[in-house]
């Protein structure tokens, strides 16, 4: 176990992203639905959440993640805006469109250079550029399960 947490931490950092020294933990079961296509990093997302306790739901993009809501109901969602199939933008209009979207605190995890302009639109609790800072992305998840 320890040896995995190394090799994911230092997969966390050779993505060119920071790694805070200490861990917190999640005080009540959260789930988190991470909306990716890159395989490396939502794998290495899905690692990071659940070393920090975090239950993690994966979806390769929006159609897949529309899939993943009839099983799971997160209590957030990280979502990329840049995927095949459907985008991260369409994902929250198919949401909207089917009286969903209050439902979900949706973090915006994208390297669109248009990104916090599309979060406004879509009414995103945050906005995370790629490169993220793990410090960063771990208190907005925690400010989004908290609410």
């Amino acid at each position: 176990m320890m040896l995995a947490r190394v090799v994911q931490v230092e997969e966390i950092r050779q993505a060119g992203c920071p790694v805070r020294k200490q861990r917190r933990r999640v005080p009540v079961a959260s789930t988190v639905l991470i909306v990716e296509d890159d395989l490396g990093l939502r794998e290495t997302l899905r690692a990071l959440l659940e070393l920090e306790g975090y239950t993690v739901a994966l979806a390769g993009d929006g159609l897949d993640a529309l899939r993943a809501l009839e099983g799971v109901s997160p209590d957030a969602i990280l979502l990329d805006l840049m995927m095949p199939r459907m985008n991260g933008e369409e994902f929250v209009q198919e949401l909207s469109r089917r009286g969903r979207r209050a439902e979900f605190p949706i973090i915006i995890l994208s390297a669109d250079t248009r990104a916090r302009q599309t979060a406004d639109q879509v009414g995103a609790r945050a906005c995370l550029p790629k490169p993220f800072d793990v410090d960063d992305l771990l208190s907005q998840i925690e400010r989004a399960v908290a609410h």
